[in-house]
């Protein structure tokens, strides 16, 4: 029998509650006249299959990679065209900051929406409706440029409802022992994303200008939702209607975020890691130009590399680590990338050569994914199933106002003499930041049930 197809039936046997899996209560061994009984461990359908076995993780992993894809095309090509139209830094910043402000404000209320509806739907919805509301770009000019303002806006809004209900999607396809694995997938598929969606949307400007975006862009979207229609599983709300006393809005799920101090710790160390991540665009581009002494080339192709780090990174997690307490990843990931990112900046007062720096970049991306990988596991295993929504939407909101914090005092402080300061006290954050997950989120006891499915 096809092995997938086996897969499927045990996985459904399970759904049904037929048991699925025996242990003998030992196995008996023949050694001479004498006889030894070993007991053996049970061993569960979720730990025999691999994680690639699962149907639905295929479709929502292939959705997600998808989607990812159109974000990146979109995000290149629309701040391109408007700067190319307009030559104005000002309206290209704009969209850029509409973004955050939408992801700040509108991000909790549309984590809550998320936490109501069934988490399939919502993914098949919001992606067709982010199909339709790119149609508004197709009027934006060199001198009509609001249109793009409005479709940044939009977007935004739909994301937060968007990215919330496919990040909790994953651990109710996903039984818990394999999410560090589906998650490591999950990664390299952003990699590659980032790797496809970047260039794609800078050629569909140069070649076909908005319109071709629009198209290329929308069927995007409209296979997402086709992916996620044909998953099987059911995700309905995990709200209790019944419950008269907890209902699932913005405060009630603040509230129930507060009574888990390793979820507050956890939202904690992702802010100061927004903060520090948003430091380094404009660090590295002027480390580069000013320290190595490079071009607008050489920008992208150290930056580049720290892709294929990333995606060994993720096969290792996957591979290796798939059992490792995420929160422990999420510690020594961004531990790690404070301390390779220290040796990147201060190793230019022995050598400028360009290979030492595609290596040392290349290298930070094993750190840097193995953080992104236990820091999205932490929050599958520690946040209550129902609460995801409502927690990943402050989680996005408490991110962008570290971004904004850090892009501002990068701005406010960056002079051509400080560039090495600024990024040692970069990496500094960055361990900080390690530390700050051991005392606050490894270290911290917490009555949260695990994730289970």
């Amino acid at each position: 029998m096809n092995s997938f197809r086996y897969a499927e039936r045990v996985r459904e046997r399970a759904r049904r509650g037929f048991p699925t899996a025996r242990s003998p209560p030992c196995v008996v061994f023949l050694r001479g006249r004498r006889r030894r009984c070993v007991k053996v461990r049970a061993v569960t359908v979720s730990e025999s299959l691999s994680v690639w076995s699962n149907r639905d993780f295929r479709l929502v992993l292939g959705g997600g990679f998808v989607n990812n894809v159109g974000d990146w095309l979109l995000a290149v090509a629309l701040p391109a065209f408007v700067y190319i139209e307009t030559g104005s830094g000002r309206a290209t910043a704009a969209i850029v900051v509409i973004e955050l402000l939408v992801a700040i404000v509108w991000g909790p209320y549309g984590g809550s929406l998320v936490d109501r509806w069934d988490l399939r739907r919502t993914v098949i919805l919001t992606n067709v409706l982010q199909a339709i509301c790119l149609v508004p770009l197709l009027a934006v000019t060199a001198d009509r440029v609001w249109p793009a303002f409005i479709v940044a806006a939009v977007q935004g809004l739909l994301r937060e409802v968007n990215d919330p209900a496919s990040f909790a999607l994953v651990p109710r396809i996903v039984p818990a022992e394999q999410l560090t694995a589906a998650n490591a997938a999950n990664a390299a598929g952003g990699s590659l994303a980032r790797l496809i969606g970047s260039p794609i949307g800078g050629l569909a400007v140069a070649a076909g200008g908005l319109p071709l975006v629009v198209i290329v862009d929308g069927a995007t979207f409209l296979a997402v939702a086709v992916a996620t229609w044909l998953v099987r599983t059911p995700t309905p709300s995990l709200h209790d209607d019944t419950s008269a006393d907890e209902g699932v809005g913005v405060r009630s799920g603040w509230r129930r975020i507060r009574q888990h101090p390793r979820l507050v710790g956890y939202l904690t160390v992702q802010t100061m890691a927004s903060w520090t991540f948003a430091m380094f665009p404009v660090l590295f581009i002027a480390f580069v130009i000013d320290v190595l002494r490079g071009d607008e080339a050489t920008v992208g192709l150290i930056r580049g590399m720290a892709a294929f780090g990333g995606l060994t990174a993720s096969y290792l997690v996957g591979r290796r680590a798939k059992n490792v307490d995420p929160t422990l990843l999420m510690m020594w990931g961004y531990t790690g990338l404070g301390l390779v990112a220290f040796v990147f900046v201060n190793v230019s007062s022995v050598s400028t050569s360009l290979w030492l720096f595609l290596g040392l970049f290349a290298l930070s991306g094993l750190p840097n994914m193995t953080s992104q990988v236990g820091a999205v596991g932490a929050a599958q295993r520690l946040c209550p199933p129902e609460l995801l929504g409502r927690f990943q939407g402050l989680a996005s909101a408490t991110g962008a106002v570290g971004a904004i914090g850090g892009s501002v005092l990068v701005g406010l402080l960056i002079s051509h003499d400080n560039v090495k300061v600024l990024l040692n006290v970069q990496a500094g954050l960055y361990v900080m930041c390690g530390l700050a997950t051991l005392l606050l989120v490894v270290r911290r006891g917490d009555s949260t049930p695990s994730i289970t499915t």
